[in-house]
């Protein structure tokens, strides 16, 4: 009997712990992507058009490329995500591409992972998939996809104040 009663324990204790990591994800995590891509696209408002194709280091990528490759990297792990191919601009046009135009495609980027994760049914964010040869949560390419422009922001900050561009300040809490 107090075998018996120790499984029910567990099993509530597991299973509530679940629950709560559940709903802590999808009531907080949505806050926390918001405020970062919000600074992101402040950041990529911060460089003047004429300074878009300006590279830090010969061998890096533009400031352009540096806000297209966050891109890039939601239409890729978005795709884990939702299963749905979202490309969200054509890379043979990224000559011609105005820094008004990638803020937009920038926009709308971070609202599609915004949606993806105002959409996500109880428990899928918890589903576990193959990436890197490796099982993860759906959750934890939320974490990646944030941690990825966070990188790639904190790139573009250091492009902007070898320019001597103030840094617009920093968005957190």
């Amino acid at each position: 009997m107090k075998r018996l009663f120790l499984l029910v324990v567990l099993y509530l204790f597991f299973n509530t712990n679940e629950a709560n990591a559940q709903a802590y994800f999808k009531e907080e995590f949505p806050k926390v992507w918001k405020r970062g891509a919000h600074y992101t696209i402040a950041v990529a408002e911060a460089m003047p058009e004429n300074l878009y194709n300006y590279k830090a280091y010969s061998d890096g990528m533009s400031f352009k490329e540096q806000q297209l490759h966050i891109v890039t990297n939601i239409s890729f792990l978005s795709q884990l995500i939702s299963e749905e191919n979202r490309t969200f601009y054509n890379k043979e046009d990224i000559d011609t591409l105005s820094k008004e135009e990638v803020i937009a495609i920038l926009k709308i980027a971070f609202n599609y992972v915004g949606e993806l994760l105002e959409n996500i049914e109880p428990g899928k964010a918890f589903k576990k998939i193959k990436f890197n040869q490796e099982e993860i949560s759906k959750e934890n390419i939320f974490y990646l996809i944030r941690d990825h422009m966070t990188h790639h922001r904190g790139q573009s900050v250091v492009y902007l104040r070898k320019q001597g561009i103030d840094v617009p300040n920093y968005i957190g809490w």
